[in-house]
């Protein structure tokens, strides 16, 4: 999938807030969007390379969006947007392993007081609701989220167990939006509520999955599944 149709190369000059960055592009200073609602304190750090997408807009306050960041050598797409799209074309192609034999596949469904990221829908099976995780933040080959605490994660997590009592299926599948992890493991330290969440989730018969992204310069698209770690 294409995530950035024209790459601006830039250099990182610091992290203003939570979604705002100040870089650099052919030795002026620009400020960039931040799409992601993570700290991302080990990516968008001073010197990082970037990668923007020029967006003209009179609505927007910025020319640029942050779109990955080179890190160790391999980009992170950073945009948390990005891998809804991206597992609704792959779902949609029948190509998404814990996606399939669906026919009818719906983004930005409503139920209830909640939105959820893709519907699929499909002859003699339940709905299968899907939530979908942006995962930025690696630690020793092992994916992890949330970077920071997330109540409306929390909050999606809970709804998803009361839609299985009520007949649907459910699912929450991580997007490891860089290819240096070999694993997916709920973060405890930092969020302990969205983990207790996820527990009561997988009990209520929720089930989670995890992939993993080979990101480009311009495009990305899934590696392969990611085993999902619950030790703790």
């Amino acid at each position: 999938m294409i995530y950035n149709s024209s790459p601006v190369e830039a250099v990182v000059i610091r992290k203003v807030n939570r979604f705002l960055a100040l870089v650099k592009i052919d030795g002026k200073v620009e400020k960039a969007h931040i799409p992601n609602s993570g700290r991302l304190k080990e990516l968008v750090a001073p010197l990082a390379p970037a990668l923007l997408e020029h967006v003209v807009s009179e609505s927007r306050k910025t020319a640029y969006t942050l779109k990955a960041i080179k890190y160790n050598n391999l980009w992170v797409c950073i945009d948390s947007i990005a891998p809804n799209r991206l597992v609704y074309e792959t779902a949609l192609s029948g190509k998404l392993p814990s996606i399939s034999g669906y026919t009818d596949f719906t983004r930005e469904f409503t139920l209830g007081r909640h939105r959820f990221d893709l519907i699929c829908e499909g002859d003699g099976r339940p709905p299968l609701l899907v939530e979908v995780k942006s995962v930025t933040l690696v630690r020793g080959r092992t994916a992890i989220f949330p970077d920071a605490p997330t109540i409306r994660g929390r909050s999606h997590l809970l709804a998803l167990a009361g839609h299985v009592k009520n007949g649907y299926d459910a699912q929450v599948l991580f997007v490891i939006q860089r290819s240096d992890a070999d694993r997916f493991e709920p973060n405890i330290d930092t969020d302990p509520e969205f983990c207790a969440a996820l527990r009561e989730a997988i009990s209520a018969g929720v089930r989670v999955n995890a992939v993993k992204l080979r990101v480009g310069r311009r495009s990305m698209s899934i590696m392969n599944e990611a085993p999902v770690m619950l030790s703790k």
